[in-house]
């Protein structure tokens, strides 16, 4: 029987939270630059 903790698991947590934080800001990716322009 294999084991079910392979070391070699293909899903990270890491990826999984920077594919939601990816998905979160290229919608708001205009008002970050907007920000970023008006401040400076």
């Amino acid at each position: 029987m294999q084991d079910d903790n392979s070391p070699h698991d293909p899903f990270n947590w890491g990826y999984l939270i920077a594919a939601l934080v990816v998905l979160l800001a290229l919608p708001l990716m205009h008002v970050i630059v907007g920000w970023f322009v008006f401040y400076l």
